[in-house]
């Protein structure tokens, strides 16, 4: 077969969530943010507060990894 001529990047991330005590967990579950959230959390909100490491792209982690989705965009041609 012939390679795929279709430019491709990968963007991983692995945010490490810190050991939280159940009042922490109660108050921000009564905050309502985690209901609406896939994974129950957005990196940008207030569980930011929980993430004690994160290795990767934060952007990745919210939804569109910027630095890699900018290369791609260079390779053909265009602003990033």
């Amino acid at each position: 077969g012939s390679a795929d001529p279709r430019p491709a990047v990968l963007s991983a991330a692995a945010p490490a969530a810190a050991v939280i005590d159940a009042a922490s967990i109660a108050a921000y579950v009564a905050s309502g943010e985690p209901l609406d959230k896939a994974g129950a959390y957005a990196i940008q909100g207030a569980a930011q507060a929980f993430i004690a490491h994160l290795s990767g792209s934060h952007s990745g982690v919210m939804g569109l990894p910027l630095f890699e989705t900018a290369a791609l965009l260079r390779g053909f041609g265009q602003p990033a």
